[in-house]
């Protein structure tokens, strides 16, 4: 600002005979030190909070997108009706039935006594000593499970059938006594480790579940991750029974059952597949990509015949396949000594641009 009256005070002397520059630049050196300057602004630092914020919503936001929104999600949990198109066929998977809502679960904020010897004592006088030792009950105090907790188990005939850190594990997970009953009563209270009875009641698993795949023979086939996976991916017992039939359930792992129930893959398709000795060629994701497409096993019998299944990504499959591009098309390329520098992305516009 100094320097712009500066110049402004010069121009308007300019027009002065009597003016004397060199004076004129002695008497602004000499101006008084009271003398106000406006500040010269400084961009405020950047906010290491903002930043942060920032990247965890770049980071969230398409892991969220790609979880829920993507057609072929894994974890795809809507639960009605999936319609998926499968070489002209519409097919319709029938969802799971209700389940009645779990028992809350409980608060884990009464918290202990603060002093340690007057939890050993309660601990003590209730008779909790006898069944855990003094380094669970240490534990216990430590991890912040209350003598009520411990009583609850007690009463409800539990406190025997779990170790202090099942206690604990219990506990902090936040399991009531309902879900306990619930599960012993069903008879799988032995079947699973106490962290397993977590995954399941945190997972909303109800008995019923539990129930069908139990009747249909499959609860020893899958682990408790398998099975909160598979509820809560709606995976029925009819279609571990078509893939069982079919002799492809053990061909695949419980992620890529929820994955082909929720892309629709019809065991039709797999039978096509097998049948051409193509199953092992593709993983669950390219299957489900290849039947939502409209892929026929033709064609990828034609392409892996002619050597060139393994030359493209299924993705690359797919794109071939809907842009039309026959395989002596990719034969003449591969005379030509052309292929081996093309994406399939490159074939498919090679393809259109003759013709």
């Amino acid at each position: 600002m100094a320097n712009q009256r500066f110049k402004n005070e010069l121009r308007g002397n300019q027009d002065d005979p009597d003016f004397d520059l060199d004076s004129y630049i002695d008497e602004q050196a000499n101006a008084s030190d009271t003398e106000t300057f406006d500040p010269e602004y400084v961009d405020p630092p950047t906010s290491t909070k903002r930043n942060i914020i920032a990247l965890l919503l770049f980071a969230v936001i398409p892991a969220v997108w790609f979880l829920t929104s993507s057609p072929i999600s894994v974890f795809n949990f809507d639960n009605g009706n999936q319609t998926t198109v499968s070489q002209g066929q519409n097919v319709v998977q029938a969802p799971l039935p209700p389940a009645a809502p779990l028992p809350p679960r409980i608060s884990t904020t009464e918290g202990v006594t603060s002093v340690y010897l007057d939890y050993l004592q309660a601990a003590n006088e209730a008779g909790y000593t006898n069944q855990i030792n003094p380094t669970g009950i240490r534990a216990l105090y430590d991890s912040g499970v209350p003598l009520s907790y411990l009583e609850q188990m007690n009463q409800a005939g539990f406190l025997d059938d779990f170790s202090y850190s099942g206690i604990i594990g219990l506990y902090n997970g936040g399991v009531p006594m309902e879900y306990l009953t619930m599960m012993n009563e069903a008879g799988y209270l032995d079947d699973f480790s106490y962290s397993g009875i977590i995954g399941l009641y945190n997972g909303g698993v109800p008995t019923s579940y539990l129930d069908q795949l139990n009747v249909g023979g499959y609860l020893d086939d899958f682990s408790y991750s398998g099975v909160i996976g598979l509820y809560n991916g709606g995976v029925p017992n009819e279609f571990l029974a078509r893939m069982e039939a079919g002799g492809y359930l053990d061909e695949f792992s419980y992620s890529g059952l929820i994955g082909l129930y929720n892309g629709g893959v019809t065991v039709e398709y797999l039978d096509r597949l097998n049948a051409a000795d193509l199953l092992n060629d593709f993983s669950y994701s390219a299957i489900i990509g290849l039947q939502s497409s409209g892929v026929t096993t033709d064609y990828i019998i034609q392409l892996k015949e002619a050597g060139f299944l393994n030359t493209f990504s299924y993705s690359g499959v797919i794109g071939l396949y809907n842009s039309d591009v026959p395989v002596s098309f990719i034969q003449e390329l591969d005379s030509r000594s052309l292929l081996v520098d093309m994406s399939y992305t490159d074939v498919i516009r090679a393809y259109g641009d003759g013709n």
